[in-house]
């Protein structure tokens, strides 16, 4: 399954998935985060993973900077 973290060809989660630019392990990402009742919808999904991005710097929340 895809990775939050990995390297992406677009830069915001929300726009992709309006563009339909998202493909299926990426929209499973979405997925996932709905069923497991993270959040409602897969638009909150996205919102939700590119407030992430932009606030959690990957490697500082790894090792703890």
């Amino acid at each position: 399954m895809a990775s939050v973290f990995d390297e992406s060809e677009f830069s915001s989660w929300q726009q992709a998935l309006r563009d339909d630019l998202l493909n299926s392990e990426q929209l499973a990402v979405l997925q996932a985060m709905v069923d497991e009742g993270q959040v409602e919808d897969l638009e909150k999904a996205a919102q939700l993973l590119d407030w992430q991005e932009r606030v959690i710097n990957p490697l500082e929340h790894l090792y703890g900077l």
